[in-house]
C-alpha cells in the first residue's frame, strides 16, 4: 500500500525527474517569432509556457552517483509518463523494486496541485539519495528572477543566450545557457552569494528533437567539488497524441 503525501519538496523532485527524461518545456514560439531576437524577458516568458500537446512516453536508463571517500550508488530507471496541457501523470521504477507515482494538475489561474505516492517499504538506495537538488531535476531555476543577459556563447556546439537569474530567497544566482533557437537549458552554473566561482554545474548532452517540439536528452551530468551524478538514458519512446492545443 502506497503512502499518499503532499510534500512539496519531494513532489518537485519527482516532477523534475520526469522533465529530465522528457524535456517537454520547449517554448511555444509563434509562427512569426524570432527567438534569437526577442528581448530577454519575452524569451524567458515564452520558454516557461506549459506543454501544448497531449503526449505519452516511456524512457529507460541508469543513474550513478560518485561522492567523497569513493562513495558510489547506482540504479536502473524506467519512466512512464503522460502529459496534457493541464496535467501530468508519471510512474518511475528504480531498480525494479521502488515504484513512485506522481500526478500534477494545472488550473487556468496557474495554480498547481501535486500528489506523490512513495513506496510503503522503500529499499535503499531510494530515488532521492543520488546527490540531486530540486533545481537540478525540476529546472525550477529557469523561473528565478531575471538579473541580466550576458554575451552569447556556445554550449555543446549550440549557440546560446546566457541569462543570470537570482534565487528569490536570496540564496545565490544561476547562470543558464539556453538554446538560442529552441529555448531549452543546455548548461547551468550555480553561485553562492558573493562568490565568483561556481560551486555546482549542470550539463545536458545528446539532446534529440522529436515531433512537435518534444526533446529527449540522452545524458545529464551534475558536478560539484567532491561529487558527480550522471544520468544516462538508453531508450525513449515518445508520441504526441492528437493535435494538442492551439
Amino acid at each position: 500500500m502506497m503512502n499518499r503525501t503532499l510534500t512539496e519538496r519531494m513532489a518537485r523532485l519527482f516532477r523534475g525527474l520526469c522533465l529530465l527524461c522528457l524535456l517537454a518545456a520547449v517554448p511555444a514560439w509563434t509562427a512569426d517569432a524570432k527567438p534569437k531576437e526577442l528581448p530577454p524577458l519575452e524569451f524567458l516568458a515564452a520558454l516557461r509556457e506549459p506543454l501544448r500537446t497531449d503526449t505519452w512516453g516511456e524512457i529507460t536508463g541508469t543513474i550513478t552517483y560518485n561522492g567523497a571517500k569513493k562513495q558510489r550508488k547506482s540504479g536502473d530507471l524506467r519512466v512512464r509518463i503522460t502529459f496534457t496541457p493541464t496535467s501530468m501523470a508519471a510512474q518511475v521504477t528504480l531498480n525494479d523494486v521502488n515504484v513512485y507515482g506522481f500526478e500534477q494538475t494545472h488550473a487556468e489561474n496557474n495554480k498547481v496541485k501535486s500528489f506523490l505516492d512513495m513506496p510503503s517499504d522503500e529499499q535503499a538506495p531510494g530515488l532521492f539519495e543520488f546527490g540531486i537538488t530540486p533545481e537540478d531535476l525540476t529546472f525550477s531555476f529557469i523561473y528565478w528572477d531575471f538579473i541580466e543577459e550576458l554575451p552569447r556563447s556556445r554550449s555543446r556546439m549550440n549557440e546560446c543566450r546566457v541569462m543570470r537569474l537570482a534565487d528569490p530567497n536570496g540564496k545565490g544566482t544561476v547562470q543558464v545557457w539556453f538554446s538560442a533557437e529552441y529555448g531549452f537549458p543546455m548548461e547551468a552554473w550555480w553561485f553562492r552569494p558573493g562568490e565568483n566561482r561556481p560551486w555546482r554545474k549542470l550539463i545536458m548532452k545528446g539532446a534529440k528533437r522529436y515531433e512537435n517540439g518534444l526533446w529527449f536528452v540522452k545524458e545529464m551530468r551534475m558536478d560539484g567539488d567532491d561529487w558527480k551524478t550522471r544520468v544516462v538514458f538508453d531508450f525513449a519512446q515518445l508520441k504526441t497524441v492528437g493535435g494538442g492545443r492551439d
